[in-house]
């Protein structure tokens, strides 16, 4: 599966040529990063890269039932601790498209002095965060100051870095969706590397996975819910009515189209993780390229297909074994509605009968589709403006968007998509009028990202 990358390139002369004449008309088809494909993932914190000033340790209402905290008398208050591994946790998280998410993490602070963090994106500027992080010695997710953050598409870090003692750090949840997270058992993606197959694509050889909401469905069959306890934090559910008749061609209402990419040749059985709350919602048909529908409807050698949460089940024909022979290359998987309110999750396929456990892999094969949420973008050319520009020291930043309440983030970001500075505003009355210092940066060419609700408007700049 294909990785995607930045499509914003900028060669050097064009540096040279906007420090002699700027225009923004050439950045009129610059792509802009919009949310639209979902994308969750929670990650232990001792699963992630753990310094050598920090400590793992067990509290059975901790995730997983263990926890970091940096060494007794440790701490960092006016200015992050040296940037070395040691003083660092360090997270490494795969996603398939350049974007904002949102960050939280699964904390416990004591009292006011054990409170807060140095918080990082991909070696970009360290955010203090200390506001709203104190919960009365309880754990609680709570999101980092200064979320959502910009991540590339492929492999980005999240460093967590000392400030005061005794802060503990349990684990984040990192998402493009609005929701928070919930709870401690959740399960994650960085304690066993084979999990991710975009780093590690070696270890999923011969395998295929893929959200069930990341198919192109037909939306009048299927329902999108977000839900944060299940795999990238969201499933189909069948619509009413149902289908009990088998479908007579692909195409037809109520059934869910996936692309999916075959690295060998073999023979494949199928596994559906889903939910299915009793008998009268509890089935699909599938079919896989041009082979016959299967009347998915019972468990493996026959009995009433139930699973009262989401649970892994192999893909069978009314009780018998069901495998696909499959080329090395790509084909198409259907589902499609038989019962309504039956629930799905995640699909694999794998070449043994070893029924995977947990969430299972992550692979970065989502599809957009009508269903699953997407933040537009917001009017990119008439809400935005930026003078001086070219700028030496002050940068004077206007926002107009009366549909814009509550908060907006403004980020300065390089060519290479690196946040250099960020800020939050409150933007109750839909307008900003505010000057920012860009005398620190280098010369050459950035860009001011205004992230709220609605989406991300965008401006580049000149530093001269």
């Amino acid at each position: 599966m294909n990785r995607l990358l930045p499509t914003l390139t900028v060669r050097v002369c064009c540096v040279l040529l906007f420090f002699s004449a700027f225009t923004t008309s050439a950045f009129a088809q610059a792509p802009e990063p919009t949310s639209t494909l979902p994308f969750a993932v929670y990650m232990e914190a001792e699963c992630a890269a753990v310094g050598a000033n920090w400590r793992k340790q067990s509290d059975s209402l901790a995730s997983d039932t263990f926890f970091v905290v940096v060494q007794p008398g440790l701490s960092s208050l006016d200015s992050p601790p040296e940037d070395v591994a040691a003083n660092k946790v360090t997270f490494t998280v795969s996603v398939q498209e350049r974007d904002s998410f949102k960050l939280w993490a699964r904390v416990l602070a004591n009292n006011p002095s054990e409170d807060s963090y140095w918080v990082r994106v991909n070696d970009g500027e360290w955010v203090k965060w200390f506001s709203r992080l104190r919960f009365e010695g309880q754990w609680i997710w709570r999101e980092v100051q200064g979320s959502p953050f910009f991540l590339d598409a492929g492999t980005n870090t999240i460093d967590f870095a000392y400030r005061e003692s005794n802060t503990r750090l349990d684990k984040i949840y990192v998402s493009s969706l609005r929701s928070a997270p919930q709870g401690a058992d959740t399960d994650v993606v960085n304690c066993e590397m084979s999990n991710d197959c975009e780093r590690f694509p070696e270890d999923c050889a011969g395998e295929v996975w893929i959200e069930a909401e990341c198919g192109v469905p037909d939306s009048t069959g299927f329902i999108y819910r977000n839900d944060t306890r299940t795999s990238n934090s969201g499933y189909f559910e069948g619509k009413q009515p149902s289908s009990i008749g088998i479908p007579t061609a692909v195409g037809e209402p109520g059934q869910i189209e996936y692309t999916i990419d075959v690295d060998q040749d073999g023979t494949y059985y199928m596994y559906f993780l889903m939910a299915t709350p009793d008998v009268g919602k509890n089935s699909f048909y599938v079919k896989v390229d041009d082979n016959d529908w299967i009347d998915f409807s019972n468990e493996l050698g026959g009995g009433a297909l139930l699973a009262d949460d989401f649970e892994w089940k192999q893909v069978n024909n009314t009780g018998d074994t069901v495998t696909v022979d499959l080329t090395a290359g790509q084909h198409t998987l259907y589902v499609a509605k038989r019962e309504a309110g039956t629930q799905l999750d995640k699909i694999h396929l794998r070449q043994d009968t070893i029924a995977p456990t947990g969430f299972g892999k992550v692979a970065l094969n989502c599809a957009v589709n009508a269903l699953t949420p997407v933040r537009a973008p917001l009017d990119l050319q008439s809400q935005l403006s930026l003078f001086p520009n070219p700028a030496s020291s002050r940068l004077n930043v206007q926002f107009n968007s009366p549909a814009v309440r509550g908060q907006v983030l403004l980020h300065i970001v390089d060519m290479t998509g690196r946040v250099l500075s960020q800020q939050v505003f409150s933007n109750t009355a839909g307008y900003l009028n505010i000057e920012v210092s860009v005398q620190d940066l280098s010369p050459g060419l950035y860009r001011v990202l205004l992230t709220s609700d609605l989406g991300v408007s965008s401006r580049p700049f000149v530093k001269q």
